[in-house]
């Protein structure tokens, strides 16, 4: 009985160390992980001081043909707004909140072009615009902000903007260019056509028919065999040859 007890309370002291233990340890992991949220903030703090700084989106003014034709193009006049005002703030969450505007505004870009620049070309540019904005959106987002990376992905989104402005300017350069007298009514007419018949301008290849012959009957596609006449022998020659002999 004296043996039973002395283990009961061996065992409550073990049990009560390994409690302990794992008091202190949950302790010391909580205090690890607040240090390190700390030190990842200060790092992002110091990060975000030199994105701050390199924040610069700039675009050269549009040449005043373009600047006419996208006067009344509102989602284009709201992203370059947006694009020229800094973050409201060094928080993180500045940052965040406006890059994800970004995004908004960049697909309502595309989806709202005007009818005279909405072109392969100019669809093109506006993907990889908007690539390089989620990109920027992506970075922002990492636990530890890759700040070269975010510098860099800045840089390429100014090269983007102003690659699409030339472009712009160059389809309007494009329609200015005289065309020869019936050529637009040509090109009008062959639009009509392919708006209405769209098989008709594929060109069609013949093909062979071929028909299967049947039993017993005469094969009417090949070629029929020309009759073959004797020769004639000349008039001598042929008396002779009737001539009976002795």
């Amino acid at each position: 009985m004296l043996c039973n007890f002395k283990n009961m309370k061996y065992l409550k002291i073990v049990l009560f160390l390994c409690l302990f233990v794992t008091v202190l340890s949950c302790q010391d992991d909580e205090k690890e992980r607040i240090a390190e949220t700390q030190r990842t903030q200060k790092q992002n703090d110091s990060i975000l001081k030199v994105i701050s700084a390199n924040w610069k989106f700039d675009v050269p003014p549009p040449t005043p043909k373009v600047a006419q034709r996208i006067s009344t193009w509102n989602e284009w006049e709201q992203f370059n707004n947006e694009l020229k005002q800094k973050p409201a703030g060094n928080a993180i969450n500045a940052y965040l909140q406006k890059t994800k505007t970004l995004v908004t505004k960049a697909d309502l870009l595309r989806n709202n072009t005007p009818v005279f620049f909405d072109k392969p070309q100019v669809r093109a540019r506006m993907g990889v615009l908007i690539t390089k904005i989620k990109s920027l959106y992506t970075y922002i987002n990492i636990e530890t902000i890759p700040d070269k990376k975010v510098i860099t992905i800045i840089g390429e989104i100014t090269h983007e903007m102003t690659a699409l402005e030339n472009q712009f300017d160059e389809i309007i350069r494009i329609s200015e260019i005289p065309k020869e007298q019936g050529e637009e009514e040509m090109l009008r007419a062959l639009d009509t056509t392919r708006m209405a018949n769209p098989d008709a301008m594929i060109p069609r290849l013949a093909t062979p028919q071929t028909t299967t012959p049947q039993p017993g009957a005469p094969q009417t596609n090949m070629p029929q065999a020309r009759p073959l006449t004797p020769p004639t022998a000349p008039a001598g020659k042929a008396a002779n040859a009737t001539k009976p002999t002795n």
